[in-house]
């Protein structure tokens, strides 16, 4: 099975995500393996969001490949992929800015990158 590169890009947490109190800490993650990708977003806690990721990667073809490529708190994420299979995730305080960094990122590598997945995972007080 041919492995996907890991491109990363991060943005600094907006200030309001970063003063937020524990109790309103919302975690997305991203994971990716094999033919798999598995995505969470709102969980209240870190190990919640990447076993929800890893589980539905796993169950969606990860052939036991599936690895945690992205956490996030109170920020937005994205996932891109193009050609050859290459990929991009990135976060950001937008779900916008997540989408065009996630494509710029695979766009390194790769040809017709396209966002496939794009989620905010937020505190109830910014929704």
């Amino acid at each position: 099975m041919k492995r996907l590169p890991l491109i990363l890009l991060v943005s600094a947490a907006t200030s309001a995500a970063l003063a937020a109190p524990v109790d309103d800490l919302r975690w997305g993650a991203i994971a990716l393996g094999g033919d798999g990708f598995g995505a969470t977003r709102g969980r209240v806690s870190e190990a919640a969001a990447t076993a929800g990721a890893l589980r539905q990667c796993e169950e969606s073809g990860g052939a036991g490949e599936c690895r945690i490529r992205l956490t996030y708190r109170n920020q937005c994420a994205a996932y891109a992929a193009g050609d050859d299979r290459q990929v991009g995730v990135a976060f950001a305080d937008s779900i916008g800015k997540a989408s065009r960094l996630a494509q710029r990122s695979c766009a390194k590598s790769a040809r017709n990158c396209q966002v496939h997945y794009a989620a905010c995972s937020l505190p109830s007080s910014f929704n």
